[in-house]
């Protein structure tokens, strides 16, 4: 009676293992196939008893069933159910002292329930990191050219980002203040940082020589919808595998970040992959 819990215990792990690999790389597996390699590799895990060659076994049962017996499984499903299978086994080795007096059914499970808990976690974690990974292509290597001043930024382009000028419906741009900063004029610091959000529309601090860059944008945030500076810049290099140069369009400047998404200085629109994607 023993050895059939045994099987019954590896077969809902490996079932849970399986199941979590094919969600994590995105394969369609009916769930009769997955049984089946789930009890195959149980039966030779379980009959071969800690032997290496015996679980090595197992363990290409359990991948070949399931994804098909070829390289490209082993490649791919592989690591996530080894990696899966560690998790599993680690933590249940380590609560194991403190479920030995539950009845085999209440060990069962609470085993299963913590297994499955921790892949969804774990699966959470996993999709969160894949997508800083894709987004991390969004980054670019920069050189904006405004007040015929010449700044190299790293900037993020986010797909949310589509505010536009009213005037000309030209893409407007959002930068760290603190990061252009120590490269901007004196002089245009002093009148920004003058400049209220509480009445935009009074530009009366900028000097006829700037005012003629700025223009209103509205920018529609969470809590309400507000007005803000854009500054027509000269060029914007944006380089990369098919490098572009967009001119004669709007940045706005942001006084309370200091950083955007992957610590970059600027928040490109979602037009500047036109030439990227």
């Amino acid at each position: 009676m023993y050895g059939e819990w045994l099987v019954l215990i590896n077969t809902l792990f490996n079932l849970a293992i399986l199941k979590f690999t094919a969600k994590v790389t995105g394969v369609f597996v009916k769930n009769t196939r997955l049984l089946m390699s789930s009890i195959c590799s149980s039966f030779v895990a379980v009959i071969g008893g800690q032997m290496l060659l015996t679980t090595l076994l197992s363990f290409i049962l359990l991948i070949g069933l399931a994804f098909r017996f070829k390289i490209r499984s082993f490649q791919k499903q592989g690591p996530i159910v080894l990696t899966a299978t560690i998790i599993i086994g680690g933590l249940l080795t380590a609560l194991q002292p403190y479920l030995k007096n539950l009845s085999v059914i209440h060990f069962i499970i609470i085993c299963l329930l913590l297994a499955v808990g921790n892949l969804l976690a774990f699966y959470k974690q996993w999709g969160f990191v894949k997508l800083e990974r894709l987004s991390g292509q969004f980054v670019f290597d920069t050189a904006l050219k405004i007040f015929d001043v010449k700044i190299p930024l790293s900037a993020f382009v986010d797909t949310g980002n589509q505010a536009i000028e009213p005037l000309s419906g030209k893409p407007v741009h959002f930068v760290s203040y603190a990061a252009l900063r120590p490269h901007l004029p004196a002089a245009f610091c002093k009148s920004l940082l003058e400049w209220q959000e509480t009445d935009p529309y009074n530009v009366s601090m900028f000097s006829e020589d700037y005012q003629r860059y700025i223009r209103f944008i509205h920018v529609n945030t969470v809590q309400q919808q507000s007005v803000v500076l854009g500054f027509r810049f000269d060029e914007w290099h944006i380089k990369g595998e098919h490098s572009q140069v967009k001119m004669n369009e709007y940045i706005v400047f942001n006084k309370k970040a200091k950083n955007f998404p992957h610590s970059t200085a600027a928040i490109l629109h979602f037009s500047a992959l036109s030439n990227n994607s």
